[in-house]
């Protein structure tokens, strides 16, 4: 890439580029975007962001565009301020402002091509509100807030058009609740309580309509641990835990069903290399071939191809501006 980066985002574009966004190049937060061009193997810059941000969310709309929307601005100054990105004229437009700034959020696409916004941590509290992006109108409008306040969880679109949000932070504490935003009806119901309360994990969705959520933090310890949410019974059970444990890695579901997670940090602090790959059929995890170099808080997108580019990330004290190119077996 054109600066090293970590904690910034990585979004598959229509056209089977990927734009890459903000981030932290060490200590600086970054205003800057590139995408990536596969056929032409290079980054190339797309502009400058209204404003630096880093843990933010980047969510591709129905008509292609990209939604980004959050983050930190600056040490302990997260923003409610939200832009897109168009394709078409690499530009970038800012849009309305989201009801409270916030960090370590979440956010799906819903079925009719608004994007809901949940939760997260305001630089004082933990949040339970809720916005909906309307790309129409480029407006945020507030929605249903979730039953709980909670941070550093997972939202994860499901067949249908619902979204389920899974564990996190309320507060103090680590949370095992998950409950399904209904977009039709503007409500929450809950689920079935998680086995285990955790946060800073990562989720996916299955072919069978269920979610898969794996390792984070448990208690004060970084788990391996794994489990599976039905829409069947509406209720959680446990699947077979990674070979290693790991937070602040990268989920995706590839083009088979299976689900890769990528990198991270140990429960020891080691940034790791190691990519595993689960199968929901077998409910196992498969150790796939290791990154050229440990990343933390990377951006991965799947390529047209089935393969996945991972970006940047860092192992203390250096953030990366390498990538990789990984075709999953």
């Amino acid at each position: 890439m054109m600066a090293p980066r970590r904690a910034h985002t990585a979004t598959t574009l229509p056209d089977g580029r990927v734009l890459v966004v903000g981030g932290l190049d060490g200590d600086s937060y970054l205003a800057t975007a590139e995408v990536y061009d596969p056929i032409a193997a290079q980054f190339v810059p797309v502009g400058t962001l209204s404003e630096a941000r880093a843990h933010h969310i980047a969510i591709r709309l129905a008509d292609g565009r990209v939604l980004v929307a959050g983050g930190e601005r600056a040490p302990g100054a997260p923003t409610d301020s939200a832009e897109v990105f168009d394709p078409a004229s690499n530009t970038w437009t800012r849009v309305g402002s989201m009801q409270a700034p916030r960090i370590d959020h979440a956010a799906a696409l819903l079925s009719d091509g608004r994007v809901l916004i949940a939760g997260g941590y305001d630089g004082a509290r933990t949040l339970a509100v809720v916005d909906v992006f309307d790309p129409a109108a480029s407006v945020f409008r507030p929605a249903a807030p979730m039953s709980a306040p909670r941070s550093a969880f997972t939202a994860t679109a499901l067949p249908g058009g619902n979204v389920l949000v899974a564990a996190g932070v309320g507060g103090s504490a680590r949370l095992a609740t998950a409950e399904i935003y209904e977009a039709r009806s503007d409500r929450w119901r809950q689920t079935g309580p998680l086995r285990a309360r955790r946060g800073e994990h990562v989720a996916a969705l299955l072919e069978d309509g269920g979610v898969l959520v794996a390792g984070g933090f448990v208690g004060i310890h970084a788990v391996a641990t794994a489990e599976r949410w039905s829409p069947v019974t509406n209720s959680w059970t446990s699947a077979s835990p990674m070979h290693e444990t790991r937070f602040g890695d990268v989920a995706l579901e590839l083009p088979d069903g299976r689900v890769l997670v990528a990198g991270g940090e140990n429960d020891d602090g080691d940034t790791l290399a190691s990519v595993e790959i689960y199968d929901p059929a077998a409910n196992t995890w498969l150790l796939a071939p290791a990154l050229d170099s440990p990343r933390s808080l990377m951006a991965a997108a799947l390529l047209d191809d089935g393969s996945v580019l991972f970006t940047g990330g860092w192992a203390p004290p250096s953030s990366w501006a390498s990538c990789e190119i990984h075709l999953p077996k």
